[in-house]
């Protein structure tokens, strides 16, 4: 593969783009059809290709030659139901590994050293500035949907749109966003440059074609005329962008959560909406008659009566015989094996109804031993990814407060990732409360402040304060005036 200096070098921004594109792996299904598959209302059950409408006939009031009555073709609507299953999938699996924000803790030389805590410090700053929680999540749910996103981290510019070194924010790249991400690596796996393509509308509402690429030092802007096609050089030279390093984070993984599973969904959209059609056909009462109807009920009519002509009249309710358990059976079976094979707890409100709420606390861990493997080979894309971040940050920082090389070298994080688990509080508390034999471990102030009933923790402690320095002068009074007596009395 060629180095990132070989695409620059290349005459046009047109010719970098395509060489770009052209380096970069395919994915095995188009975005277009991924986001199909996860848009509800674009499941293949709406498609009326797919799911085509019925055709019946219907008689006119029309005969033919012989006196025959003329039919004509209607088409009915059929019953069309979706299930979002594989937006269910993809807000599961973030949850389940950033249900709770990730924390990052010094290691190596660093851990000891208060030059690489001040660098630390600097670095947290800027993640609380950029809300780096909500931030995670946003990311997490987008790869897991779109299968690649990156992050971009940028000092904020100037009027001139040339970065300055104050502030440093960063933004969400992605498809559905508008962005073309095109990662480049040497051939050492390593990525060296990465071009980023996007769109920009004009006070007239014209579209003008952006397309910026990033190497380790510098970004080179193109750009079209209103609504043109040719890239023009944007700069007369490439723009520091403020960092030591390339300021891209991306992530990629090769299919969807649902990819597995997408003929299970298929099927359930299929089940869902043919059992919809059956109830629509025999879900009220159906009448056979045989013979003449002389008169029919009205709608809420008691004590309805039908009166036929005739010896041979008869009349009957078409209905099933039993109900349709085969179809319940396989939709069963259906949610298990989605939940099952992508490796996804089942945490509805029915199937946690029927857990219960004394389940033990190692008893859920084992429930939800799937999702936690899951969620740790999640982290081999996050936490290696997490840590790039850190240090694309640590740079940008380091470069605005002139850190020293030696510090800026010595500063490493390892992130932490606490999975999202639900817990059982009554018998934690009690395995505590056995291991210390009964002795407090909850001082009463921690104890109020705890308490879900207490609405202002800090006049309650004041209370208790009055209250327990009240009792302490009652029982100084009373011993006191009992030592008096003693004494007289001698």
């Amino acid at each position: 593969m060629s180095k990132i200096e070989e695409v620059l070098a290349l005459s046009s921004g047109e010719q970098m783009r395509d060489s770009l594109q052209r380096c970069k792996p395919k994915f095995s299904k188009s975005f277009s059809e991924t986001e199909a598959e996860y848009d509800v209302y674009r499941h293949a059950v709406f498609d009326r290709t797919k799911r085509k409408r019925k055709q019946v006939k219907v008689k006119t009031d029309k005969f033919d030659a012989d006196g025959n009555p003329i039919y004509k073709v209607k088409y009915v609507e059929v019953c069309r139901v979706a299930v979002p299953v594989q937006k269910l999938l993809v807000e599961r699996t973030a949850g389940f590994l950033l249900g709770k924000p990730v924390t990052y803790q010094l290691k190596g030389k660093g851990a000891t050293s208060d030059a690489s805590q001040q660098l630390f410090d600097s670095v947290m700053t800027v993640f609380e500035q950029n809300k780096m929680p909500y931030f995670d999540k946003k990311l997490a749910r987008t790869v897991f949907r779109e299968r690649e996103a990156a992050e971009l981290w940028y000092f904020v510019p100037d009027a001139n749109g040339k970065p300055t070194s104050g502030e440093m924010r960063v933004q969400l790249l992605s498809p559905s966003r508008g962005d073309l991400l095109l990662p480049h690596f040497d051939d050492y796996g390593r990525m060296d440059g990465f071009g980023r393509g996007y769109r920009t509308m004009d006070l007239l509402g014209q579209y003008i074609m952006h397309f910026d690429i990033y190497t380790d030092r510098f970004v080179y802007r193109f750009a079209t005329e209103a609504n043109g096609a040719q890239l023009y050089a944007v700069d007369t030279a490439p723009v520091p962008h403020g960092f030591d390093r390339l300021p891209i984070v991306y992530y990629r993984q090769e299919k969807t959560e649902w990819d597995d599973v997408q003929p299970a969904c298929d099927r359930v959209d299929t089940l869902l909406s043919n059992w919809g059609d059956t109830n629509d056909y025999f879900g009220s009462p159906s009448y056979f008659f045989k013979g003449k109807l002389k008169g029919f009920a009205e709608k809420g009519e008691q004590g309805k009566v039908y009166q036929g002509e005739g010896n041979e009249t008869d009349m009957k309710v078409l209905s099933w015989d039993s109900s349709p358990e085969s179809i319940k059976n396989e939709l069963a079976e259906l949610f298990n094996v989605i939940f099952s094979y992508t490796q996804t707890p089942d945490i509805s409100f029915k199937s946690m109804k029927e857990i219960g709420s004394n389940t033990s606390g190692v008893a859920i861990s084992l429930m939800f031993t799937d999702a936690f493997m899951k969620a740790d080979d999640k982290q081999e894309l996050f936490g290696e990814n997490f840590e790039r971040r850190f240090n694309v940050v640590k740079g940008g920082c380091a470069q605005r407060d002139g850190v020293g090389t030696e510090t800026v070298e010595q500063t490493f994080v390892e992130p932490h990732f606490e999975l999202y688990l639900p817990k059982n509080k009554k018998e934690e508390i009690e395995i505590i409360n056995l291991s210390t034999g009964g002795k407090a471990t909850m001082s009463q102030e921690e104890g109020v402040r705890k308490n879900p009933i207490v609405d202002n923790p800090e006049e309650t402690l004041k209370q208790l304060k009055a209250e327990a320095a009240e009792a302490a002068k009652q029982q100084r009074d009373l011993f006191g005036a009992g030592d008096s007596f003693s004494a007289g009395d001698e």
